[in-house]
């Protein structure tokens, strides 16, 4: 497809992962996948505003695939195979800022790639964020901001999450510590109201008023920080 639009269509990289033992494999692969899935929402909706309909059906077609993997690995952790109704969406240009963190090589420069990237958000909470309880609760987050944000105050900054199929959701960040570009804060995770089953998707941002998720790109500093609420029926894998 970039081919044939005459663009960049870069060879396969290497990765590694953040994991070592079957159990971690399958749960991060898990969160991953999900995390694939609402991007592959966003994928969707710009082919069809560009008029690229032709490959949608082939998008769609891998939705369904993702969904079953992930249902199997779900079940694999004693979690229900399906997280809720409507799954997490998420935007591009988070999708690609988390797979940056696992290049290992790639046989040409990521510069050649233009698209925007963010630093990582750290999810603290939760053994990292993949195992989070189910109730109204602070999250902790740690970030290293760079550049973007100079003035080392917290006035002005929120987590804004994505879940389901919601309005981008904003909280303003609390107990907020700064050591020269580097960041601690909590914000509230509003499990309740919005019934954050399942993967939820958090980013730091200087703005709180966005209808809609590719809004919150432009307000970014730091994401994604990918929170997970696990419904268990019961052990299978350890």
């Amino acid at each position: 497809m970039l081919k044939n639009n005459n663009a960049f269509a870069p060879p396969p990289c290497t990765y590694k992962f953040p994991t070592t033992g079957l159990y971690d494999g399958i749960e991060f692969a898990s969160a991953f996948t999900s995390f694939v899935l609402g991007t592959l929402q966003d994928a969707s909706q710009g082919l069809a505003k560009n008029g690229d309909t032709g490959a949608v059906r082939s998008v769609a077609s891998s939705l369904g695939q993702e969904g079953e993997q992930n249902g199997f690995y779900r079940t694999l952790l004693a979690r229900k195979p399906s997280q809720k109704p409507f799954l997490t969406t998420s935007v591009a240009p988070f999708a690609y800022s988390l797979l940056l963190r696992f290049v290992d090589k790639c046989p040409f420069a990521i510069t050649d790639i233009p698209f925007p990237t963010f630093p990582a958000l750290d999810v603290i909470t939760g053994r990292g964020g993949l195992d989070v309880e189910a109730k109204d609760q602070d999250i902790a987050f740690h970030a290293d901001v760079g550049s973007a944000w100079e003035n080392g105050k917290c006035d002005g900054l929120f987590i804004t999450y994505f879940t389901g199929q919601n309005v981008p959701s904003s909280w303003p960040v609390k107990n907020c510590k700064w050591d020269g570009s580097k960041v601690s804060l909590e914000a509230f995770f509003p499990y309740q109201k919005f019934v954050m089953d399942g993967l939820s998707i958090a980013s730091l941002t200087k703005g709180n008023n966005f209808a809609l998720p590719g809004d919150v790109v432009g307000s970014t500093l730091a994401a994604p920080g990918l929170i997970q609420v696990n419904d268990k029926i019961g052990a299978l894998v350890h």
